[in-house]
């Protein structure tokens, strides 16, 4: 099984980040690899909402990489899965209040199966590569003010 984890202490407070977070849409603005990204569900962001996102895979040609959140605490917590493209992770947030800094703590886990089980060191890779950006949220929330 492939499973990665970042966390990264952001000197903003809790509620900012998580609602940044939530809104998938603000993933091209801290995540590399989105070159898309639309809310496909109508209405406020809450489970069950599905966000449609191309990313930048191998070779230079655009994959999918659509997601559904699967659960979400305000300031606490969001879940979600992958539910299309060649890898179909799924992935945890959680946000700490620590002081006058927030913690959050990024994870992926993906289970393969069948021939991708061949692919799960490379599989692993890309995912520590992935959860690592949480840092790029820390320098765009802190710049931005």
């Amino acid at each position: 099984m492939a499973f990665a984890e970042f966390a990264v202490s952001i000197h903003r407070p809790v509620k900012e980040i998580y609602d940044f977070i939530l809104n998938g849409e603000n993933n091209k603005l801290w995540r590399p690899s989105v070159v898309d990204v639309k809310q496909e569900t109508a209405g406020a962001i809450d489970i069950g909402t599905k966000f449609s996102q191309t990313m930048k895979g191998p070779f230079g040609k655009s994959i999918s990489g659509d997601y559904e959140i699967t659960e979400c605490k305000a300031d606490q917590t969001i879940s979600f899965k992958v539910i299309s493209g060649p890898a179909r992770p799924v992935g945890h947030y959680v946000f700490e209040n620590d002081g006058e800094e927030t913690k959050v703590t990024f994870t992926l886990s993906f289970k393969p199966s069948g021939f991708a089980r061949l692919m799960d060191p490379m599989i692993n890779k890309q995912m520590q590569l992935e959860t690592v950006t949480i840092s790029n949220v820390k320098k765009y929330l802190e710049e931005k003010s």
